[in-house]
């Protein structure tokens, strides 16, 4: 799991982030607000999103070589809220390729990309 830094809220980064996904060729399968799941239930906590987005065409070739990584995909990343920083959290091609018999895979080193893309975007 890698964390980056943001200067952004996490609504900002999460209303950023869903564009540029869209502007990319990504598909928003889900945008999880636990904040506000936790409110409709009286309970409090920090600023925190989860996008679910994801290309077929990519996922697919992933799951092909191992079925298993269905668990992980589509794609996921997470912003939360920790001490009054927004964090950016997500798998690395290293998480994929240890919980999965997935290594050197040309589309793991695209994921890392695309992150790394992200969080360059929102800095």
């Amino acid at each position: 799991m890698k964390q980056a830094r943001l200067n952004l809220s996490v609504s900002e980064a999460a209303e950023t982030l869903k564009i540029s996904l869209q502007n990319k060729g990504f598909t928003l399968f889900a945008d999880i607000d636990h904040q506000a799941n936790a409110a409709s239930v009286d309970l409090a906590m920090p600023a925190s999103r989860v996008l679910i987005f994801g290309n077929p065409v990519t996922g697919t070739k992933l799951m092909q070589k191992d079925i298993f990584m269905s668990l992980d995909l589509p794609l996921r990343l997470a912003l939360v809220e920790k001490n009054g920083q927004t964090i950016f959290i997500h798998q690395t091609s290293e998480d994929y390729s240890n919980n999965y018999h997935i290594e050197n895979h040309p589309v793991l080193e695209k994921i890392e990309g695309l992150f790394s893309t992200l969080i360059s975007e929102l800095s």
